[in-house]
Order: structure tokens, then C-alpha cells, then sequence
């Protein structure tokens, strides 16, 4: 222990003399207060750093900075400053471009700096709970606080790739009332999402093996070799008990070996019960809103588009609108901490910055909560429609990228998020985003929705590399769509020709190249 010790100390001593490369020109900056959570110990950390300064300042470097692990002579960025200000502990934040502010206001307007923080200044003996805070901020044309991304103005439509992923209608309703917009446009966040959240989200050496030689014997296994049976009129079809999604489970009949078709299956039960409650009851007690909740969850929809119309039409749960928004508002003026009223409330919200409010708060008061809190172990699913609402209202993958990374710290396999998390950042880097991508498809069953979704994205991303490089990998990925895209679920979409058509550009382009032998 003692010699770790040392190390550290002189790990930090090293860290601590480390001098600021001088070509790099100052960007902007900010100044990072850290205090404690007690006041009347307001100055205990303060007291700390002047008794510690080098063991504090690694701490801090290593939950703030971030280094390009392709040029690690370029300084981090953003870099903390070498001393901190003693009043608490006011740490300068340097940036030396508008990719490391990007990076940074992603991470700050997320819990895991500060838990980073906390973290890391337990590693080095400070464990008193923390607050931590921006300001002075110093930056070239940008308001206080801001974090406009040059060439995106806030609105319109994303000019990156990911933009192409526009629209798709989830589920066989109608069109106009669902649609599900994964557009990213350009992000400053770095290329690991994972170096936000401290988890993985990228390819397993698994992951990358399965894509070198193909899909496993046991991934060969799971897809379905004929298209599904068409639901006919019979028996078992028969014997389904009465209910508003009776002929949405009709369709899933004949794939009960299917494990999503379980998970959807169940929703629907989850859905119509929690209607159930919520009718018999006269609108009037709040018992089935936890149910009608779990049934979103367990279907993943996170688009206002989706909840309304799977709440209020009438070929699906044909709830009272205007009734049932009154129940949730009585039971919110009882107890307006009530995260299941507050969640149902904020994903019926149109998209915006209100909805996105609306689900931020529905986070904190979990969080303040803690594990008691009924949302609590569905805090993945939070984050899953705060990433959607937020891309969708921004414009930027950064701060949706740092949402994905909080749900996937939650629940590192929430198949929606990982396909998400893919998306946002294709316009940050399409490497990382291969990655991701068959990250997800090596974890995701074959019939998951995103699935074709995927292959036809990976498709796309190698044709727009060298193609005759990737050659075999496209034709994987293009064999591998059709074939997922034919045999999906019943109560699934086809993937819309915004992602069919520039995959089947680049696989005609590929079949119409000579094969050149390699000997």
C-alpha cells in the first residue's frame, strides 16, 4: 500500500509540473468551482487542495481533461490550469479549440463530472460529498453559459450523415403519427462516448472479431432462415383473452420463441392493464399510470409522436385525452414529486426545450430519491428520451451523446440507446460509429427493431470509405439487412428508403467492381 502510495504522489507531482505547450493558442476558458455540500464546511476542500495541491490536481485533471489518443504530445483539451484559486476551490478550465468546450459543456450539463470529481478526490483521500459549479466564463462569441456549434444554428435539418436518418414509423400505425427523427448533426463530443460515462459503449474485442469473419455460429442460429407466417384466423388466435391490443398480441402469435416479441408482448399486457385501472377507475386514481409506464419502457418508445398516439387512438389503448391529462395533474398537485405522473406527463409533451425540461426534471427528483423512487431502476429509459428530445430540440450530439452515455451507465445494454448513442456519433466519427454500431448488433437480438436499421447504416459508412477495401463487409451488412428487414416482427416497420436507397447504391457499386484476387 505504501508504495502505490508513492506512486500516486509521484504521478501527481509529475501531472502537476507538467508545462502548457506554448504553440497551442488559449481558445477560452472557464473557471470550475468546486465546494462542499455542507456550508458550515464550506472551506474544508479549500483546506485540503493547500495541504495536498498535487494529489487534488490530479484528481481534478483526470475528471476533466481529455486527451486525443492520436496526438498525445498535444496537451489535453480541455486542461485544467496548473494552481486552483483557495475560495473553496476555484480550478481554471483551458480550452484550446471549440471542440474541447463542446466536450466539456457535455459533461457539465450531465451528473457524471461531478460524480467523476467525487470519485476521484475519494481516490486520493478527500471523501466529503461535493458541489461543483461554473463560472467565469471566458469565451470567444458565444454567450455566457452557451454552447452554439458553428454551422448549426439551432434549427433545420442536420447536414451530417446520421441526418439521412430522419424519419421512421416504429410500429404499423399511421405514418402521420409516428415518426422517429435520430438525426445528429455535427458534435464536439470525443470519439469514445464511453470516456464520459466510464463505460463501454463500443465493440467488444468480441464485436470485432464477429466482424472480421462474419456472424457467429449462434448468431447464424437466431435468424429466422424463412420470412414469418403471415397471422391467419386460427385457434390459438382464438383463445386470446378481449382486450384494446388484442389483435396487436394476435400478431406476435406465432413468434413466442422470439425473445422480442416476449418483451412486446408483455407491454401490451402492462399497456392494456394500466388503461384498465385508469378507466374503471373513472379517471380518477392513479394506480395504472406506473403500468401504462411500463409498457413504454418495455417497448422503448421514447417520441411524443408514439406515447400520445399509443395512449389516445383508437385502434390502440383509446384513452380520454383531455381526462386522463386532468387525472395526472390531480394526482401532481397532491404529490408534485410523483415521478410517474411527472414522467407520463413530460413524454406526452411536443418535442422542445419543454419536454426536455420536463424529463431533466423527472431525472433530479429520482435522483434525489434514490433507489426508493419507483422510476428509479428505469432511469436508462429517462435518459433514452432526454438523448431523443435533446437531439431533437438542439440539433447536437454532444450533450445528446452525454445523455446516452448516463442511461447506458444505468443499463449498459439498452439496445435503443446503443443504436442511438451509434447514430449521434456519425458525425463525429465514423470509426466510433462502426464501432458502436456493431457493438449493438452483437448485443441486440436479430429481430430488434434497429437491427436492419443498422446493417443498412454500416453498409452506407463502409461505401463511403473504400469500398473496394470493404468490400466483403458491405455485402455482409447489405445480405444481412434484407434479410433482417424481411423477417421482422409483424408490428414492425419497414426501414423507410432515406437508409434503404444509399445502401443500395453502394452495394450496386460494389457487385459492378471487378473482384481483384489476392495472391
Amino acid at each position: 500500500m505504501a508504495e502505490e502510495a508513492r506512486e500516486v504522489v509521484a504521478q501527481a507531482g509529475q501531472a502537476a509540473a507538467q508545462p502548457v505547450v506554448e504553440m497551442m493558442a488559449e481558445w477560452g476558458r472557464v473557471y470550475l468551482r468546486i465546494t462542499d455540500v455542507w456550508l458550515a464546511r464550506g472551506l474544508a476542500i479549500g483546506a485540503f487542495y493547500l495541504a495536498n495541491k498535487a494529489l487534488t490536481m490530479l484528481a481534478v485533471r483526470r475528471a476533466v481533461e481529455r486527451r486525443d489518443p492520436d496526438n498525445p504530445d498535444q496537451p489535453a483539451d480541455p486542461q485544467v490550469g496548473l494552481e486552483a484559486e483557495v475560495d473553496s476551490l476555484l480550478v481554471p478550465v483551458i480550452f484550446y479549440s471549440q471542440l474541447g468546450y463542446q466536450y466539456f459543456t457535455s459533461v457539465l450539463n450531465s451528473p457524471f463530472l461531478k460524480a467523476c470529481l467525487q470519485t476521484e478526490l475519494d481516490g486520493v483521500g478527500y471523501n466529503q460529498p461535493i458541489d461543483v459549479s461554473v463560472e467565469r466564463w471566458e469565451l470567444p462569441n458565444l454567450p455566457e453559459g452557451g454552447s452554439r456549434i458553428d454551422g448549426d444554428d439551432g434549427g433545420g435539418e442536420s447536414s451530417g450523415l446520421a441526418g439521412r436518418l430522419t424519419r421512421t414509423d416504429r410500429y404499423c400505425i399511421s405514418p402521420q403519427k409516428s415518426e422517429l427523427s435520430t438525426v445528429a448533426g455535427d458534435s464536439g463530443m470525443p470519439e469514445d462516448v464511453s470516456s464520459v460515462a466510464g463505460v463501454s459503449t463500443g465493440a467488444s474485442q468480441e464485436d470485432v472479431e464477429e466482424e472480421e469473419a462474419g456472424p457467429s455460429q449462434a448468431k447464424r442460429a437466431r435468424l429466422p432462415q424463412q420470412p414469418p407466417a403471415q397471422v391467419t384466423s386460427t385457434a390459438p388466435q382464438a383463445e386470446l383473452q378481449d382486450g384494446p391490443l388484442k389483435r396487436w398480441r394476435a400478431m406476435l402469435i406465432h413468434h413466442k420463441d422470439s425473445p422480442t416479441a416476449q418483451t412486446w408482448h408483455k407491454a401490451y399486457i402492462y399497456l392494456e392493464k394500466g388503461a384498465t385501472m385508469v378507466t374503471s377507475g373513472g379517471y380518477q386514481k392513479g394506480e395504472g399510470v406506473e403500468l401504462l409506464l411500463e409498457g413504454f419502457i418495455l417497448m422503448e418508445s421514447v417520441s411524443p409522436n408514439d406515447v400520445n398516439y399509443i395512449l389516445y387512438d383508437q385502434s390502440w389503448l383509446n384513452l380520454h385525452q383531455t381526462q386522463f391529462h386532468h387525472l395526472i395533474s390531480e394526482q401532481l398537485h397532491v404529490n408534485p414529486d410523483s415521478t410517474p405522473c411527472l414522467l407520463i406527463q413530460a413524454l406526452q409533451l411536443p418535442g422542445g426545450h419543454g419536454r426536455q425540461q420536463a424529463i431533466n426534471h423527472v431525472i433530479d427528483v429520482v435522483l434525489q430519491h434514490g433507489e426508493t423512487d419507483p422510476m428509479y431502476k428505469h432511469l436508462a429509459y429517462v435518459y433514452c428520451a432526454l438523448a431523443y428530445t435533446t437531439r431533437e430540440t438542439t440539433r447536437q450530439s454532444a450533450p445528446a451523446l452525454s445523455a446516452c452515455a448516463s442511461g447506458l451507465m444505468n443499463k449498459s445494454d439498452h439496445l435503443t440507446t446503443l443504436f442511438f448513442a451509434a447514430v449521434f456519433s456519425m458525425d463525429v466519427s465514423v470509426p466510433q460509429a462502426i464501432r458502436q454500431l456493431n457493438h449493438y448488433i452483437h448485443t441486440a437480438p436479430t429481430d430488434h427493431f434497429w437491427v436492419p436499421h443498422a446493417h443498412y447504416q454500416l453498409v452506407t459508412l463502409y461505401g463511403q470509405q473504400d469500398p473496394s477495401v470493404h468490400r466483403d463487409r458491405i455485402l455482409h451488412h447489405y445480405n444481412m439487412a434484407q434479410q433482417t428487414d424481411r423477417n421482422r416482427l409483424p408490428v414492425s416497420s419497414p426501414v423507410p428508403s432515406e437508409l434503404t436507397d444509399p445502401a443500395r447504391r453502394v452495394y450496386e457499386q460494389v457487385m459492378a467492381q471487378p473482384v481483384t484476387s489476392h495472391t
